[in-house]
Formats: structure tokens, C-alpha cells, sequence
């Protein structure tokens, strides 16, 4: 199972996958999937953070959204936030961030 969220420098959260309903989503094992939409960054300053949480089990959305709010330090520089999620054992996260140039 897995939740895909974002985090941006004005310290928002945007829900990627699952897009709607209160439960991660179930997840495959094999080839990759492309998501159905694509993801534009916005005028956001500093950076897009990603986070991909996965589990062995059905989990709330929330308790990853919450956690990605809690990370945000209300800076635009990245290096000033933290760069993990606080989650309970058990949930393995990935994270891939995007750095805006103009924001240096």
C-alpha cells in the first residue's frame, strides 16, 4: 500500500496518489505505473519535496499528510527543513526533491 504527497516551500501538501478517499492505496509488484496525472510546480519558492510511504498493510492518508505539515520549518530554503517523514514503524518512505534555481 502507498500514499504519494508533496511539500513545497510555502509549506503546502498536495496529495498525488491516492487522489481521493482516506486509505493508501493498493500497490503492484512488477513494472513501473505511471500516476494519472503529471505534477507542474508551481511559483513555490525553494523546492518540491515528493514522498512515496509504503506498507505492508491498509493506512490512513492523513497520518502521512500530517506527518509531511509537521516537516515543514516555514523556510524556502531546503536545507532548513527536515528531510524525513515521522512515521510510525513498520512504513518504508522514499523521498526525491526538486530544487528551484531561481529561488538561491
Amino acid at each position: 500500500y502507498g500514499v504519494v504527497v508533496s511539500l513545497d516551500g510555502r509549506g503546502r501538501v498536495t496529495r498525488h496518489l491516492p487522489r481521493s478517499g482516506d486509505r493508501a492505496a493498493p500497490l503492484r509488484v512488477g513494472a513501473p505505473v505511471a500516476l494519472p496525472e503529471a505534477y507542474r510546480l508551481d511559483d513555490a519558492p525553494g523546492f518540491g519535496r515528493f514522498f512515496l510511504v509504503t506498507a505492508d498493510a491498509p493506512f490512513s492518508v492523513e497520518l502521512v499528510v500530517r506527518a509531511a505539515k509537521r516537516l515543514y520549518g516555514g523556510s524556502d530554503d531546503p536545507s532548513r527543513t527536515g528531510t524525513r517523514l515521522e512515521l510510525p514503524p513498520g512504513f518504508a518512505q522514499f523521498r526525491f526533491e526538486l530544487r528551484k534555481e531561481g529561488s538561491r
